[in-house]
This record gives structure tokens, sequence and C-alpha cells, in this order.
């Protein structure tokens, strides 16, 4: 569905966490990222529906302040889950008609394929933004994005992802190959980036 736009309900809590996670108030754990089918909409990516939760990205050090920011919203206690292939430290919060839910250390595998993710890594690749009605906040990027949802089997969300990539490779392909060189991606995921990409990537 391309050019969706974000429904007023979302901007709203958007704008909320934005404000409740102000680095003012949370210090260094303002490295959190937005990521899943929100921050897609954010990168104009076309999404087959309009976003039904948020989902927030951290490195295992940020869990518990974080968790503290968010507690006035808070359903239960971080978690550690291991469910489909992954794992992560998980708790979940609500904010109006939103789910919300506060991903801590992921990690996902898929056949031979391993992918860590690293917050603080991604930072350098997605800078603190002002986008209009929300806020100040970081996205996780594309090439990110595009690696878990090919190990998830997400075909649909996947390609939309590289076809957005393929607009500005230069702008990616720097950090694809460093998600690359220090992650595990079987050949056959190799593959299907490579022609998904039209690049030749190195694997390490």
């Amino acid at each position: 569905m391309a050019g969706m736009s974000m429904p007023p309900e979302l901007h709203e809590t958007l704008r909320s966490v934005c404000e409740l996670l102000n680095p003012e108030k949370v210090g260094d754990s303002s490295s959190w990222m937005l990521g899943g089918s929100c921050g897609l909409l954010l990168h104009n990516v076309p999404l087959a529906g309009p976003p039904r939760d948020i989902d927030l990205y951290a490195d295992l050090g940020e869990a518990d302040s974080l968790h503290n920011a968010l507690r006035p919203w808070s359903l239960n206690q971080p978690e550690e889950d291991y469910s489909r292939g992954c794992y992560s430290l998980r708790s979940h919060y609500r904010r109006g008609l939103y789910p919300m839910e506060l991903v801590c250390g992921f990690k996902i595998c898929s056949g031979y394929s391993q992918y860590v993710v690293e917050t603080s890594l991604l930072l350098q690749d997605s800078p603190l933004t002002y986008f209009d009605d929300i806020g100040f906040l970081r996205i996780m990027p594309l090439a990110h994005e595009c690696i878990v949802n090919l190990l998830r089997g997400r075909k649909e969300r996947y390609e939309n992802i590289a076809e957005r990539m393929r607009g500005e490779m230069s702008l990616h392909l720097p950090l694809l190959q460093i998600l690359i060189d220090r992650n595990t991606l079987e050949h056959s995921h190799m593959l299907i980036l490579e022609e998904l990409l039209s690049v030749s990537l190195c694997e390490v």
C-alpha cells in the first residue's frame, strides 16, 4: 500500500513515546530505536496495511532504564523469549490504541544463518531525526530490516524494503556489508540478497 499515511492516533502515541524517552529523562538510554512496521512506514516502505503496534529496540544493557521510563504504560516485567528461532528480552506496554513492545538483545536464526541486532552499531546509520507531529527519534536502518525480514521469511516486506534500498544503494551498502561481515548468513540467503539488491556481496 504505497503512500500510506500514518493514522493520527499513531502519531500521538509515537509523540508520547518520544516525550517519555527523552534523552534528558533517560540519559544514555536514548539509544533506543523504532523498528517494525512503524519504522518502515517512516522510511516510506510500502506496507500491506497500517501498523498495529509499536516496536522499540535496544541493547540488553539499556533494558532496565528504558523499562523504568516506560513503567507508566507497563503490562509486564521484561522476560526472556526464545520463540520462532529468536532470542530477546521483551516487555510489553500500552498507550492509547497501540500495544508496544521493547525488544532488547534481539537475535534471530534461520537455517544456518544467525543475525544479532547490535543497536549501538546501527546508531551510526540512524541519526536522530525530527518527524513532524512526532518528535526526534532514530529508525532502524533499512539494511537491518532487509536482513531480519529475509530471515523471517516475510517476502512482501523484504522485497519492498529492497526496492526502496535500490534507489539509494550507495547509502545502504556500507552498513549492509558490515552486518554481513559481523554475522553468519548461509549461501542461500546471500544469493537472495544479491538478487534483490542487484549487487555483489562479500561472504565472510
